[in-house]
């Protein structure tokens, strides 16, 4: 199908007392969309609140009503419809690099000096930003409401994403090797919060008082958790984060500590199986731990959730787990963990909306065959 990227609307502050979205039976008043003439469907609709009957109704690809319950009209189709998704992890800067075979974890990613950190610091700002706008483009047309930005670049890093994508979720980094207040002051002007590469690339200290000084603002502080090797998860929940990426190298004892603490883990399976990794899927969701989904390195994975919620899917199947879960991940937690927090405004209303067929309402044969979407605004 052919796609097009429709416009943000008005950005709006999410509290946990103000829904992230509401798709119980409402009336949209346009968002550029896809398609021509009516479009009904009905099934299963995958939102903040979980799975339930719903509904999706549309006129020239523009969202006219979404809710619970049977469809209104004669639908067009039956499927899964998935609003609310929300991109938890990614690096949208480095979308223009070309990665070279056989490169390492360390030697891409590793700050300072991986090869990804010295393309962001040669790069021309005009040519970032363009890229930022590219991928948030292909984000929103994939059926992404928004992205969970880990910028770096300090506050201009910030700055750029925002005129380049307003409605980001913006997890600004650092550029000091030591604390420095006015730089984290310049940062959360723009900024929704923190988010760190690791506790092994930074002094402890200094990530403390990172941590303190967000969570004081009721913003998002975010990190990087056992991705390459294991590390002390006593210490990383002593920080308080809005939620861990990765943890392909953590222990059962670390993932249940998550659960208890209440803290979610965002899997990347894609990214993560470019490096030889294993997201821990299974073992998270049968120990008490929520997931959400993220698709990480722009370089390395094209902004499409659905693609990533399939991904799972066949992971979630080979670990032994249920793989229909991957349908949950890619909304409900998200909408969760973004509620949680004060922080800068995103779009309004239910769009976008994806629609994955499947007549016989099976979730793994609706995420594979993702290119038969239908995408609504």
């Amino acid at each position: 199908m052919t796609y097009r990227p429709g416009p943000f609307a008005s950005r709006r502050r999410l509290l946990a007392d103000e829904p992230f979205t509401d798709t119980d039976n409402a009336e949209v008043d346009g968002m550029t969309g896809i398609g021509s003439g009516k479009f009904a469907a009905e099934g299963i609709l995958s939102d903040r609140m979980g799975l339930r009957e719903g509904w999706v109704t549309a006129q020239d690809g523009r969202i006219t009503g979404i809710g619970t319950g049977d469809c209104p009209v004669e639908p067009d189709v039956r499927g899964f419809i998935l609003a609310d998704t929300v991109n938890m992890h990614t690096h949208c800067a480095d979308y223009g690099l070309s990665i070279p075979p056989g490169i390492s974890l360390s030697d891409l990613v590793a700050p300072p000096d991986g090869l990804k950190h010295r393309y962001l610091r040669e790069t021309p700002a005009s040519i970032l930003e363009r890229d930022m706008a590219r991928f948030g483009n292909d984000s929103r047309r994939n059926g992404s409401r928004t992205f969970a930005d880990f910028r770096e670049g300090g506050a201009e890093g910030c700055r750029m994403l925002r005129r380049s994508v307003p409605d980001a979720v913006i997890l600004g980094r650092p550029l000091s090797p030591e604390f420095d207040p006015e730089e984290i002051d310049s940062i959360l002007e723009t900024a929704d919060g923190i988010g760190i590469s690791s506790i092994s690339d930074m002094d402890r200290g200094y990530i403390e008082r990172i941590a303190d000084e967000v969570r004081e603002r009721r913003m998002i502080f975010a990190i990087h958790a056992s991705e390459r090797i294991r590390e002390d998860i006593d210490f990383i929940l002593s920080l308080d984060p809005a939620f861990v990426v990765h943890m392909c190298e953590a222990t059962d004892s670390d993932i249940v500590k998550c659960a208890e603490a209440e803290v979610p883990i965002v899997l990347c399976p894609t990214s993560n199986a470019y490096f030889g990794k294993t997201s821990p899927a299974a073992r998270a969701l049968s120990l008490g731990a929520d997931i959400a989904l993220g698709t990480d390195n722009g370089m390395l994975c094209h902004p499409d959730m659905v693609s990533e919620a399939s991904v799972l899917y066949d992971v979630l199947k080979d670990q032994g787990g249920d793989p229909c879960q991957a349908l949950r991940a890619l909304t409900r937690v998200s909408g969760k963990i973004l509620n949680a927090v004060r922080t800068h405004q995103v779009s309004t209303g239910p769009g976008p909306v994806t629609v994955l067929p499947s007549q016989n309402m099976d979730v793994g044969e609706a995420l594979r065959n993702g290119g038969q979407r239908t995408s609504l605004e």
